[in-house]
């Protein structure tokens, strides 16, 4: 015997497809935002409680005519979730590579340039003005006589200049900036 959905089932599993619709337009939102630098997962020292663990293949069960569904597995690059003062500014350029010795230097400049907010833009300055966390001018990020499609994007960091509104773009331009050319790049250095 086959179980009829009732009007009132009918009404509820339209309204949990709504919310998982939902929910996932929400992650991908937070997956793609400037300020989203990747996933926490617990340290192997940190206690782990069950609702946490991550089921790394794990399969689900699936009933007979029931096609299966592609799991999405988050990819963890840092526990560092999102940029809310100078310190996690700090913790993210450390993840990323950049040299203990550097990393006070990089909080001043960050905290000068854009008070070490993501989504910092200075219309003002020139070619295109500055972004993000290090303000990093658009010239490095706008094709020129020497770099056709970008300085930036020669190297690999970014596809346009939007991409420095995400901090973990905008610490890898500043990083590969700072090899370039030394913290000289930034008006805000006092030589110190």
């Amino acid at each position: 015997m086959v179980a009829v959905p009732t009007e009132t089932g009918k009404i509820m599993a339209y309204l949990m497809q709504k919310a998982a619709a939902a929910l996932f337009a929400v992650w991908g939102l937070f997956v793609v935002s400037g300020a989203n630098v990747g996933f926490y997962r617990p340290q192997p020292s940190e206690p782990v409680s069950p609702s946490a663990q991550i089921y790394e293949g794990y399969e689900a069960p699936v009933e007979a005519n029931t096609p299966a569904l592609p799991v999405a597995v988050p990819v963890t690059t840092t526990t560092i979730t999102t940029i809310a003062n100078c310190g996690d500014v700090v913790r993210l350029g450390a993840a990323l590579g950049w040299p203990e010795t550097e990393l006070a230097t990089l909080r001043t400049i960050a905290n000068a340039e854009s008070r070490c907010s993501p989504w910092a833009h200075n219309y003002e300055d020139p070619h295109g003005g500055s972004y993000g966390l290090l303000q990093i001018n658009g010239f490095w990020c706008l094709p020129n006589a020497n770099w056709p499609i970008g300085w930036l994007q020669e190297k690999g960091i970014v596809s346009n200049c939007d991409d420095l509104y995400s901090a973990t773009a905008n610490l890898l331009a500043g990083l590969a900036i700072w090899h370039e050319t030394g913290w000289q790049a930034w008006s805000t250095f006092s030589g110190e």
